[in-house]
């Protein structure tokens, strides 16, 4: 068996990587036990990386952690584990590495797994997936929902009859990525041991397409780029409504993301919303929040749907249309509880760039959650429709209705149904008349004088306590 000698720089990149999603390090005296329980977590999962004869950090630092097997043969219980061990036999790759110049050092052996279509167990019939960093167990009916999610092979594996591995050694986006990528290898060993090309034929498949061609959709059969769309209204889009033709983006899929938002960002910002004290100012969204969905819509869309990744911007919302419903075993009362990715290439690829796009891998709908409350605006909002997964970025403040209304009748002497509307996000007219009555009926405002129909307004009453005595009038009011 060769062994491949790499650099020290190469090995301290190896040794100092992060355990992540897809990578894991243990010691050459692990048992197979270890490396059952970590294989069948990957394979159960998005596939990804172990090396074995790397110690702990807590043991050393440096080259002193690098601690491999004095003979190739020491191994060989690992192999037993991945084909002989482990229900079904786990189909794998590997290699042995050694430090040039550090052969006392010994062997290490690196082992690339592939997110498998069956559900693997270990010997002890127990079964594993990977969540972040750790590999977690799997009881009852968590195991028959993973062999209700291993249904269908990715379309992302799809050979592309006129993309060969020549034309993907000559992208300018792998030189990029693999300027960075340890260890060193050149495109084609990469693109092999990754499965981004068939042996046999040396064609490329999709997933190689969509993280590296120039425009990859000029080699897929199906469309794959990102529509970026502006919209002057607030309700339902219509042809009548976009402010100018939509922009596409194309590109490897890290540039495409980065690209896509750094122009809806841009037109976000133009768009003026209608504050408390009667001024306007630019649409702002936390960058996190659009950034994680976004990137959740590029690397879980399905690449068999014929579509773009549209992204509208509306007067008062952001939404992101991604092809494909949720997969797998996937609900949406599951969103924040489980995960499930239908492009596991992509997955793993893109989070191997030094600064990852898809960083928390599993977190990225939640990290959006989150820091929309933080801006105080309302939380994202999840649909399934017909064939799309569809996110909302409402931008609409995370005070009560009542309060915004009463906010900005403290500056100004009346307010419209429209006004309130613009102010709090609601779409309804009937909706925001309900708003007004419980109002009027705590005694906190009254009807202009005079002003009715589509130029009815309302005003503070007389006597009104204000925000301040809003919670308890609506508590202790029967009229509400």
């Amino acid at each position: 068996m060769d062994i491949r000698f790499i650099s020290v720089e190469d090995a301290l990149l190896l040794i100092d990587r992060q355990e992540s999603q897809f990578w894991d390090h243990k010691s050459a005296s692990s048992g197979g036990g270890v490396v059952q329980k970590i294989a069948v977590a990957l394979a159960n999962t998005d596939g990804g990386e172990f090396i074995l004869g790397v110690e702990d950090a807590a043991t050393g630092n440096g080259l002193d952690r690098w601690v491999g097997y004095q003979q190739i043969e020491d191994s060989n219980y690992a192999h037993q584990s991945l084909t002989a061990d482990v229900t079904p036999a786990i189909p794998y790759s590997y290699e042995y590495l050694s430090i040039d110049g550090e052969a006392s050092r010994g062997v290490s052996l690196l082992v690339r797994i592939e997110k498998a279509i069956d559900v693997h167990a270990t010997a002890g019939r127990k079964v594993y997936v990977r969540r972040g960093a750790s590999s977690h167990e799997l009881h009852g009916q968590q195991i028959s929902d993973l062999q209700l999610a291993k249904g269908a092979k990715s379309f992302e594996d799809q050979l592309l009859s006129e993309y060969s591995v020549a034309d993907l050694e000559a992208e300018a986006e792998l030189t990029h990525f693999l300027s960075t990528y340890s260890p060193s290898t050149d495109a084609r060993h990469f693109a092999r041991r990754e499965r981004l090309i068939d042996r046999e034929s040396v064609q490329c498949r999709l997933a190689a397409a969509v993280m590296f061609a120039e425009v990859p959709s000029a080699v897929s059969p199906k469309r794959c780029a990102i529509k970026v769309s502006r919209y002057n209204t607030t309700g339902a889009p219509h042809r009548d409504h976009l402010a100018s033709a939509p922009l596409t983006v194309e590109g490897p899929v890290r540039s495409m993301i980065e690209d896509a938002l750094l122009k809806t960002t841009e037109i976000v910002e133009s768009v003026k919303v209608l504050q408390p004290d009667g001024s306007h100012v630019p649409m702002k969204y936390p960058p996190e929040a659009l950034k994680e969905i976004v990137v959740n819509a590029v690397i879980h869309r399905d690449y068999n749907i014929s579509d773009d990744v549209h992204i509208s911007i509306f007067d008062n919302r952001v939404e992101v249309r991604s092809p494909g419903g949720l997969p797998g075993q996937m609900t949406l009362d599951l969103l924040f509880k489980e995960r499930a990715s239908r492009n596991p290439k992509v997955l793993r690829l893109l989070n191997r760039y030094p600064v990852p796009l898809n960083q928390d891998i599993g977190e990225g709908l939640r990290t959006a959650r989150d820091k929309m409350l933080e801006a105080k605006l309302r939380e994202p909002r999840f649909a399934v429709e017909g064939n799309y997964f569809v996110a909302t970025l409402p931008h609409e403040r995370l005070a009560r209705p009542e309060e915004i209304v009463l906010e900005y009748l403290q500056g100004h002497g009346e307010i419209t149904n429209k006004i309130a509307r613009d102010l709090t996000g609601i779409q309804s007219e009937n909706t925001m008349k309900e708003v007004f009555y419980s109002l009027r009926n705590v005694g906190q405002i009254e009807r202009v004088p005079g002003k009715q129909g589509n130029k009815a307004a309302w005003q503070m009453a007389a006597g009104a306590g204000g925000a301040a005595a809003l919670d308890f009038n609506l508590q202790h009011n029967s009229g509400t």
